[in-house]
């Protein structure tokens, strides 16, 4: 008995050592390790919790914590104040709290640091990331009854990118055919550059056809199996930047508006005209019916998008559960990081599924959607 008392007495006091070896600043230890014949604590545990209290993360790394909360909580407050009053300002927006990804760093380095003061102001910047970020995550909703049974297509838009530089549609004829939509709308596309696409084997089965042909970047196209007829052209400054259709299905004609916006490095006015012009047309004619595919440069974080969601329209990939499917910029050294490519739909329309699939030689992905439309 006496053998293995003493073997049941040295057991603990190894792992003691071990343990505060590993954890040398975690206060649990202090009450938690206790040497198992007296009760009190162990002497090395004992003199490393005191080290951990008298320690504090260093005043540059503070330093450095309070910098980026001071930059993140003046982004906060100017978007409550003043949305996207400025260029750099509507940019990090559209991250739509994406930007605030460093607080999770600070947050946790602070609060092992022991500077409580700035890990409640982390909490607190925390807060407002979540706060932004809500409307969007929790925005999924169920599929409605009547689109699980009612006639859909397959939609396919892509921010063609040729203006930039994508000068060979060769990657976007492949996707076209293998993805085989009955409506596919491309912005940024110049009239050579669709002419590729008609060359090819990918437009065949859609014969009804329609091109703006406009300054770049600022090209349209439209392909679709089922016959259409264009209302009107919204223009800004010269440029198309929203084409109007009316597509005849069998069961009833819906709206289609395909948009691209002016991007705010652009011009910060012409984008919030464009984005206000959107919205306005919305409440003036109605959200019935209507199907809007493009890019918008802008995304749930910027107020002139805020103001189009408003207008009982729907984001199809947040109402399906995907608000992180992110759409620009493409790129192989830099994941996309901004989702300012939509597919928004009114009442009578749903969105069923949808994905963003890449963008041959585009800076944005394209946008796959399956489309459910009631019975008119």
């Amino acid at each position: 008995m006496a053998d293995a008392d003493i073997s049941w007495r040295r057991g603990p006091r190894r792992r003691v050592v071990a343990a505060s070896t590993v954890c040398d600043h975690l206060t649990v230890v202090d009450l938690a390790m206790r040497d198992a014949s007296s009760g009190r604590p162990d002497a090395r545990v004992t003199r490393a919790v005191r080290r951990w209290r008298r320690w504090r993360l260093h005043p540059l790394v503070a330093g450095s914590g309070w910098a980026t909360l001071a930059v993140l909580g003046a982004v906060a407050i100017a978007r409550l104040v003043d949305f996207d009053g400025a260029t750099l300002l509507a940019e990090i927006n559209s991250t739509n709290a994406l930007a605030y990804v460093p607080v999770w760093v600070v947050l946790p380095v602070s609060a092992i640091g022991r500077r409580p003061l700035l890990a409640g102001t982390a909490l607190v910047v925390l807060g407002a990331q979540l706060a932004f970020a809500a409307p969007e995550v929790l925005a999924a909703r169920a599929l409605p009854s009547w689109a699980r049974s009612s006639p859909h297509f397959r939609l396919f838009d892509a921010n063609a990118g040729s203006d930039a530089g994508n000068r060979n549609m060769a990657g976007y004829a492949s996707e076209v055919g293998q993805i085989r939509p009955a409506l596919a709308t491309f912005e940024e596309i110049s009239p050579s550059d669709f002419s590729q696409l008609e060359a090819s084997p990918a437009l065949r089965d859609l014969p009804h056809r329609y091109e703006v042909d406009g300054a770049a970047p600022w090209g349209f196209a439209i392909a679709s199996r089922y016959p259409f007829h264009v209302a009107d052209v919204m223009w800004t400054a010269g440029n198309p930047v929203l084409v109007a259709l009316m597509l005849d299905l069998p069961r009833g004609a819906i709206r289609v508006w395909v948009v691209h916006t002016d991007a705010p490095t652009l011009s910060l006015s012409r984008w919030v005209s464009d984005l206000a012009r959107i919205a306005r047309r919305e409440s003036e004619r109605g959200t019935g019916r209507l199907l809007v595919a493009g890019d918008f440069n802008a995304s749930w974080g910027n107020a002139g998008f805020d103001a189009i969601l408003a207008n009982e329209i729907a984001d199809g990939a947040a109402a399906r559960g995907h608000p992180f499917a992110m759409t620009w910029p493409q790129s192989a050294r830099v994941p996309a990081i901004v989702r300012i490519d939509h597919v928004l739909v009114g009442t009578g329309i749903s969105t069923t599924a949808i994905a963003a699939v890449p963008g041959p030689g585009s800076d944005h992905r394209a946008l796959q959607a399956t489309i459910a439309v009631h019975a008119a």
